[in-house]
């Protein structure tokens, strides 16, 4: 899935001759990202990083954005611009600085209905791609400064956003993750059963991994009320009784398929019981129990 953070770091840089002014200075900025990059990635490989470095070119463009905001307030660039900033400032650890520019972001991108990326000329609008990215940015930045209130809200936005995801492992990570912050937030605020509510319909999702934070966090969760032989015993017989609804799944409508436990509904992400025979569909049951990392960890 293409992202459209990592948007700045994907863009070759243009040749200057022939561009407007504006062009070419951003091509300049990205020139200096570019370089940038390269640089952490050989660093990365050698006995130590020079982080002082690294922090001083990270400073080095931030300004250079800045400059560019300042110079070319109408340039068909700015939007590019008010992103690289935003996220220059992300990792710069400068948090509320990062805060303020990606809500400017934001709030320029819904004055800009028709705005477009200036290099393959397609519209933002034209997906959630990009509200749902920057809703989760502001709420990683929100939970890092302990807003677990408005972490929450900013995480509702995104939801409200969804984006199609076309890989399979890439769609269960991004529902694994969203929960995990979810329950984060939930967990600072000593709002037990609303963890439950988050991460036990994603308990069965087969590709996450059993140490993964949010499988982890689902038994630790748990464990305080359940020893683990009594969770594994409640988790297999949920998977005595199949059931379906109409649903969404990745954007798109589908019949989908669950099974409860703990009084919730738990996604099994497989649309192939319809014509089933019961003897199949047991067998089916069984193989989605035994790959759950979560029954993986109840069973250690």
């Amino acid at each position: 899935m293409k992202s459209i953070f990592s948007l700045l770091l994907l863009l070759c840089f243009f040749v200057a001759f022939g561009q407007k002014e504006d062009s070419a200075a951003i091509s300049k900025i990205f020139k200096i990202e570019d370089s940038l990059l390269n640089k952490i990635i050989s660093e990365t490989d050698s006995t130590s990083i020079n982080s002082k470095s690294i922090i001083h070119i990270q400073n080095e463009i931030l300004l250079k954005y800045n400059q560019f905001i300042a110079a070319y307030p109408n340039s068909e660039y700015l939007f590019t611009a008010f992103l690289g900033k935003a996220s220059k400032e992300q990792s710069l650890k400068q948090f509320n600085r990062a805060k303020i520019s990606y809500l400017e972001l934001l709030n320029y991108f819904k004055q800009n209905k028709n705005l477009k990326d200036p290099f393959v000329r397609i519209p933002y609008s034209e997906d959630n791609q990009f509200l749902y990215e920057l809703y989760k940015k502001l709420a990683y930045l929100e939970m890092i400064q302990k807003n677990y209130r408005e972490a929450i809200q900013y995480l509702n936005l995104a939801q409200n956003n969804p984006v199609r995801i076309s890989c399979g492992n890439g769609l269960f990570s991004e529902i694994a993750y969203i929960a995990y912050l979810y329950s984060e937030c939930y967990s600072n605020l000593h709002e037990y059963e609303k963890i439950y509510d988050v991460l036990i319909p994603i308990a069965a999702i087969p590709m996450v991994h059993e140490n993964s934070p949010t499988v982890t966090m689902l038994y630790e969760t748990l464990s305080k009320k359940y020893t683990k032989k009594e969770l594994k015993k409640l988790f297999k017989e949920s998977f005595k009784t199949l059931y379906s609804k109409q649903g969404v799944i990745n954007t798109i409508e589908n019949t989908i398929y669950y099974v409860k436990f703990m009084d919730r509904d738990v996604i099994l992400y497989d649309l192939n019981f319809k014509n089933l025979s019961k003897r199949d569909t047991k067998k089916r049951l069984n193989k989605i129990l035994h790959f759950s990392k979560f029954y993986t960890l109840l069973s250690k």
